[in-house]
């Protein structure tokens, strides 16, 4: 049995994120080693820049990126990227519906003007069809589960047949690290000490507000994401040593024991941890993208038309995930459940019934 988010991390994650984006928009200062509101922006814009890096790679391979979802997405800055530079269109979720509502003070920063259709929803239960997203990726989002396995499964149910999953941005455990202290992103005057004396990394482990706030904050070893790869056919690995290490990478083998690194890259990534970088591809055959979604353009080049996409959705409230619909751009309904879920500042909340009470309502 594979663990996952208990009730009180996700509230923590929801009530920590609240907070912060008051922080992140300047309307407080409850935390002062996460980044204030200027920092944030900087943080977004450097974030942009990695991702643009990424999808460039992603569609020299072929890759299609859209319609594509996005999970953990925060302010949704890897959709709008998508949607403003790459000419796709999707859905960025995350569990924090305060995080995706900053989305509209970040687009215009960033002076873009499409928006993704943003959704507060549950990782472990996502609110679309069996089979209908080709493109699924998050970045910094993984190492907050308890165990990566079970949403690797929910979505592998949402990809297409031949659909593609992308991770970036996460940890490889590190095995010598003494763990004394959690520290927040901003370093106090004695971390910073620490880390020019390349001491902080062997003693200390990031993530200081979050789990004071239940969040969760794991590395998982190799065996952990090998044994979490093998639902996928064809997976291809990019390992990273802390900090500028060695680059390896591997493609998955029928062999027990396929993501290890030659024998002196594993020992540097067990003594200094690392990142990974995934490429996944479920099995079946990839369809061209249907013209409705993809290729129906209006003749100025406009966005492909978010009500096709709302057709892709499914409620979050009934096991079987029946299709849910549209009214008046506002209400998506079940038929099913008679559920009805509102947008409210943009958003759409697609949560169950029970979601919903434990992690939104008093």
């Amino acid at each position: 049995m594979h663990k996952t988010q208990s009730i009180e991390n996700k509230k923590g994650e929801v009530v920590f994120r609240k907070k912060l984006a008051l922080q992140f928009e300047g309307k407080s200062s409850l935390y002062p080693g996460e980044p204030t509101e200027t920092e944030y922006k900087s943080i977004i814009i450097n974030r942009i820049r990695d991702y643009m890096g990424y999808f460039e790679y992603l569609k020299k391979q072929n890759i299609p990126l859209g319609p594509y979802l996005e999970l953990g997405g925060g302010v949704g800055q890897g959709a709008m990227l998508l949607e403003n530079k790459f000419g796709v269109s999707g859905f960025t979720c995350d569990i924090s519906y305060e995080t995706l509502r900053l989305g509209d003070k970040y687009i215009k920063h960033l002076d873009y003007k499409k928006m993704p259709i943003r959704i507060c929803t549950d990782i472990y239960n996502l609110p679309f069809k069996s089979q209908s997203i080709p493109f699924i990726f998050t970045f910094q989002t993984l190492h907050h589960l308890p165990d990566p396995k079970p949403v690797f499964e929910e979505v592998k149910r949402v990809l297409t047949p031949g659909g593609y999953f992308y991770f970036n941005e996460e940890p490889i455990a590190q095995i010598f690290n003494l763990n004394l202290w959690r520290r927040d992103r901003n370093l106090k005057w004695f971390e910073k000490i620490l880390k020019l004396f390349v001491v902080l990394h062997f003693i200390s482990r990031i993530g200081k507000s979050e789990t004071e706030h239940n969040i969760l904050e794991e590395t998982f070893s190799l065996n952990v994401w090998e044994g979490t790869l093998n639902i996928f056919p064809k997976v291809k690995v990019t390992i990273k040593v802390f900090p500028f290490g060695p680059t390896i990478t591997l493609e998955k083998t029928n062999k027990t024991g396929w993501i290890k690194p030659p024998f002196l890259k594993l020992i540097l990534l067990k003594v200094l941890g690392g990142g990974i970088e995934v490429l996944c591809q479920k099995e079946g055959m990839l369809k061209p993208a249907s013209p409705s979604l993809a290729e129906s353009r209006r003749a100025r080049g406009e966005q492909v038309q978010h009500d096709k996409l709302y057709e892709l959705l499914a409620c979050p409230n009934c096991a079987n995930k029946p299709q849910i619909k549209l009214n008046n751009n506002q209400i998506l309904s079940c038929s099913t459940c008679l559920t009805e879920y509102k947008k409210t500042n943009g958003i759409f909340t697609l949560l169950s019934n029970d979601q919903k009470k434990a992690l939104y309502e008093k």
